[in-house]
């Protein structure tokens, strides 16, 4: 049996970004909004539950996972080069140990639902082992990342209505396009440092053009989530919601026009309250 004793846990805590919830949130929003689309009322508190904990459970997976592939790229970026495992504050062979504890956590979840949410878990798992990879080869390594956090949609459409309807595709279509997004704003506080590795990234592959291609996201994003509305012959309120999610992401853009990192950061951030507001725009539907 493993045994951490306390400054290991907090260390290994850390390492799952425990203390930055953002990314919890950024994954948290899209599927909680598809578990109230797909079950058209208030889903039961059972799946509110594996979803929330699944969630916040494997986003920690996918950080130590991170972490575990990049830490000869993470010494040379100022950002990371003081993350724990760089700094051999926590070695590998414990976080490798957390990592299984964190994966079995979450198969403890999955194995409540359904096979066919099953089958779709066991595909997540393997997209999030891939995308820290993908940045060495492939010059779009976010849209991996958009794919990989959209699995929560799909599985939350199979665990309640046992298939994938339009209403997921796009949800989760709009999702990978939010995570294009918001990532490639996260990207350009790297660029000057990942100009000298051998990886890549969206702002480092349209450089001058990654605002315009944050834009042309956001664009894609909203017009799923509007079509989603649409043929959901959704309420005002469900349009104003959606509304102020929009105003907000191109307040981001607007003020990270010039690439700026400071300004990217702040954009990045704040797509906690884009999610928020477009989860809340859906909530409403099921309680009008």
């Amino acid at each position: 049996m493993w045994v951490f004793d306390l400054r290991t846990l907090k260390n290994l805590l850390i390492l799952a970004r425990f203390d930055r919830p953002i990314g919890i949130f950024l994954l948290l929003w899209p599927t909680l909004t598809a578990l109230f689309v797909a079950s058209e009322q208030m889903p039961s508190m059972k799946l509110l539950l594996i979803f929330t904990f699944g969630t916040i459970l494997m986003r920690a997976a996918g950080c130590v996972m991170n972490d575990i592939f990049d830490v000869n790229i993470d010494k040379h970026v100022q950002r990371t080069k003081q993350r724990l495992l760089v700094t051999a504050e926590v070695s590998r062979s414990d976080a490798i140990k957390f990592l299984i504890c964190l994966l079995f956590l979450c198969a403890l979840l999955v194995v409540q639902l359904n096979l066919f949410a099953i089958a779709l878990s066991i595909a997540a798992l393997i997209f999030s082992m891939l995308y820290p990879l993908t940045k060495r080869f492939f010059k779009l390594p976010q849209l991996i990342l958009g794919i990989t956090f959209g699995f929560g949609i799909l599985m939350s459409f199979a665990a309640i209505k046992n298939e994938i309807t339009l209403d997921a595709w796009l949800l989760f279509i709009a999702n990978v396009f939010w995570a294009l997004s918001y990532d490639s704003h996260y990207a350009v506080a790297d660029l000057k440092d990942d100009q000298a590795l051998p990886i890549y990234s969206s702002a480092k592959t349209f450089q001058s053009y990654a605002a315009h291609f944050i834009l042309l996201s956001y664009f894609a994003m909203y017009l799923a989530l509007y079509s989603l509305a649409k043929i959901n012959d959704v309420s005002l309120a469900c349009y104003f919601l959606l509304t102020c999610s929009l105003i907000i992401a191109m307040h981001g853009v607007r003020n990270s026009w010039n690439l700026d990192p400071k300004d990217n950061f702040v954009a990045f951030r704040n797509n906690n309250y884009v999610g928020l507001l477009f989860f809340l725009a859906f909530l409403a539907e099921n309680f009008v």
